[in-house]
C-alpha cells in the first residue's frame, strides 16, 4: 500500500500478487453484485468495489484498476485533498 499527496489530491494505491483481472473483468468489477471468476466457495456479495466507487466519485474522486507490475491487480483511489487548518 502506498499513499501519495499533493496540494490538491491524495492517492491511495494497493497492489496485490493474485491472479489479476482481464480487461473484461476490470470493466465489470464496479457492477453491483458482480463477482470475478474462480470465487466459488468464497464469501462476498459483489458489492465492495461498487460501494467504494460510489463513495469516492460522490466526493469528486476516482477509482482505477490496472495490472500490477509482475502480475496481480493495482487499485488506486484518488480523493480531493482538504485544506490544512491550523497555524
Amino acid at each position: 500500500m502506498a499513499v501519495e499527496a499533493t496540494a490538491d489530491e491524495v492517492t491511495l494505491s494497493v497492489l496485490d500478487e493474485g491472479p489479476g483481472m482481464t480487461d473484461a473483468e476490470k470493466s465489470r468489477a464496479f457492477d453491483r453484485f458482480w463477482r470475478g471468476q474462480g470465487l466459488t466457495g468464497r464469501s462476498g456479495s459483489g458489492l465492495g468495489l461498487s460501494v467504494v466507487r460510489q463513495l469516492v466519485t460522490d466526493d469528486g474522486g476516482t477509482v482505477a484498476l490496472r495490472d500490477a507490475p509482475g502480475g496481480g491487480l493495482w487499485v488506486s483511489v484518488t480523493l480531493r485533498a482538504s485544506p490544512r487548518s491550523g497555524g
